[in-house]
């Protein structure tokens, strides 16, 4: 029994120490967020689907509506109701990718629309010794209101 036990054991040790070196560079993330601002869409939908140890209510598709670069509505409620909550633009979200990556996160996974240029999906890892840091953002049903 040993003898299989170690060998896995081994694997899996180095299997989840490797780190995810793959990150998009800087001048991308400034590129795509140049295509997002040419398109001038300043009203628009979507839903955010946010991934983290978080409470249940948090991590649940949320439908956002955005008017004048400033969020409206969340599931229908007026933004400015919402106490605790704190969601963002995708003007924000460019914002918020570019400060993460200026703490060197040990995992970084991003993708972008292709003809808007918006991120669709947002993930961060910044560090492997805190637990539960880790926070990913999925975008889904992009909808313009021009």
């Amino acid at each position: 029994m040993k003898l299989y036990f170690t060998p896995l054991f081994s694997l899996f040790i180095i299997l989840n120490c490797t780190k995810n070196t793959e990150v998009i560079p800087e001048d991308e993330v400034s590129q795509q967020e140049q295509k997002w601002k040419k398109q001038g869409i300043t009203e628009y939908e979507f839903t955010l689907q946010i991934s983290c140890f978080c409470v249940v209510d948090y991590t649940r598709p949320k439908s956002i509506v955005v008017k004048n670069n400033q969020i409206e509505s969340v599931n229908g409620i007026a933004y400015a109701d919402l106490e605790y909550e704190t969601y963002m633009t995708f003007d924000d979200f460019f914002e918020y990718i570019k400060e993460r990556q200026k703490e060197n996160p040990v995992q970084e996974n991003l993708e972008f629309d292709p003809t808007y240029g918006f991120p669709t999906y947002i993930y961060f890892d910044i560090s492997e010794m805190i637990a539960d840091e880790e926070i990913g953002y999925t975008i889904t049903d992009f909808l313009p209101r021009k």
